[in-house]
Formats: C-alpha cells, sequence, structure tokens
C-alpha cells in the first residue's frame, strides 16, 4: 500500500508538469523590461543560463519575462510605450542544442504590457550534440507606439550580452541517490519511442507501472536495454543496482 501512495505521489507531480508550465519569478516584477536571468555582460558575469545541461538527459531552465509599459531603446531619449512582447511558439528561440525545445506562460507566448511571464527551455539534449558551449538567441518582438512591430535580437544590439547554454557529456549532471523516493536519472533517450537505453551495465531486477501503479513489466536478469515498444504515455521505471533502488519517469510516444 504503501509503495501504490508513493508511486501515485509521483505521478500526480509529473503529470502536472508534462504541460512544460513555467512559473515567472516574482523577484523581477518590478524590473526593467527584458528577460531575466539577464545575459551575461562584464557587468554582470554571473548572468545568463545557470544551469547545464548534458546529453541524453532531461533539463529545464526558466527565463522570466518582464514587460512594463515602456522601454528605452539605445539612441532613442524618452521612454516609448509598449503594448506587447511576442514570441513565435516555434523557431524563436535559435542556438539551442538539438532535443530542447521551449514552451510559455501564456502558451501562444504573448507577454502583455504591465505582466511578467516565462519562457521554459526543456528537453532531452540528443547524442547528436557535441558537449559545449552554446550561444541561444531570442527573437522578441516589440509591438510599440515608436516602430509599431519591431523584431530585435535577444540578447542583441538593444540588449547586449550573451546567454551559454553548456552542455556536457552523458551522466555528468545526474546524481544517483540510495533513497526510491528521489529520481534518479539513468533511462534515454526520454521521452522515447519504445527503446531505452543505460550506460550502466549492473542494472537488474527492473520494474515498470503505468500511470495508475500497476505493475506491467517485471525482468530479474541484468541488462541496460529496454524494451517497450508496445508502450504508449507515461511510466514509472523502478530498478535495483548495487543493492539500491531508484526511480525514473518515462514518456513512451511510439
Amino acid at each position: 500500500m504503501k509503495q501504490v501512495v508513493l508511486l501515485l505521489f509521483i505521478f500526480t507531480n509529473v503529470l502536472a508538469g508534462l504541460a512544460q508550465n513555467c512559473k515567472p519569478d516574482s523577484l523581477y516584477r518590478d524590473s526593467l523590461a527584458g528577460v531575466y536571468p539577464r545575459p551575461i555582460t562584464p557587468a554582470n558575469p554571473n548572468g545568463g543560463i545557470t544551469k547545464k545541461a548534458c546529453i541524453n538527459e532531461p533539463f529545464d531552465f526558466t527565463l522570466t519575462v518582464v514587460i512594463p509599459d515602456t522601454v528605452t531603446f539605445p539612441g532613442v531619449p524618452f521612454p516609448v510605450n509598449l503594448n506587447y512582447a511576442k514570441v513565435d511558439t516555434t523557431g524563436a528561440i535559435l542556438g539551442l542544442p538539438q532535443g530542447i525545445k521551449y514552451s510559455c506562460n501564456p502558451p501562444d507566448c504573448k507577454f502583455n504590457a504591465r505582466t511578467i511571464g516565462c519562457i521554459i527551455l526543456h528537453g532531452v539534449p540528443t547524442s547528436a550534440n557535441a558537449p559545449g558551449q552554446y550561444k541561444p538567441t531570442i527573437k522578441l518582438t516589440l509591438n510599440n507606439s515608436l516602430f509599431g512591430s519591431l523584431t530585435i535580437d535577444y540578447p542583441g544590439p538593444q540588449f547586449p550580452g550573451e546567454y551559454i547554454l553548456t552542455l556536457d557529456e552523458p551522466g555528468k549532471c545526474a546524481t544517483k541517490v540510495n533513497n526510491a523516493a528521489i529520481e534518479s536519472y539513468n533511462w534515454y533517450p526520454n521521452p522515447s519511442q519504445g527503446i531505452l537505453y543505460s550506460n550502466d551495465p549492473s542494472i537488474q531486477q527492473i520494474r515498470l507501472y503505468d500511470a495508475m501503479g500497476k505493475l506491467i513489466y517485471n525482468k530479474n536478469n541484468q541488462t541496460n536495454e529496454l524494451n517497450l515498444s508496445n508502450c504508449s504515455g507515461l511510466f514509472l521505471v523502478k530498478w535495483s543496482m548495487n543493492n539500491q533502488d531508484y526511480f525514473q519517469k518515462i514518456y513512451i510516444n511510439p
């Protein structure tokens, strides 16, 4: 019974996060127009994307978008009335590693004046990427009283600096724990079309549970490959390794 309760608790939190909703950081509510954390600049060396990603491991990072009612442009000696800022729902953030996408709150990525919203970078960087530093740029359209709709790069000439997303090799982000209630990222790719792999050959006693906590797969022999091609949806993998138990949420989309 305790295991069922634990599984339902984990899945409740997973299902709530599947839509990749984000929550803006209220710390920036009264800040000047822009995306926060601010890009890295000589005056702001600790800004930008402060969380690294790893190949074949889930990643997410939230950027808060602040839209006041005016904005200052370089070379314009007075504040310009701002109606809204917007990014296209796809293709508006360039320079991301393959496998990383983005979503917004609000979902249409239109941020009205005098509001704050957010953009979440999320996904699993694929093995097609090379480890290194990636420098994403946001194509941001500002609708204002002076220029109409003006699309700028953020960071860019109007908002100097750069975002740096550091992508590391597999296994350099996740930390394994001995508490089965805490998730350990191990199986990849995730989401998957049905075949998952692990870099650790010592995995044993694999169990798979559906979203209701029902055991639907049980395999006791040692393996680092999991064939779930006949499954679809959200599942929880439990496995044993070195006398410790681990959980991982996986999503199968054949």
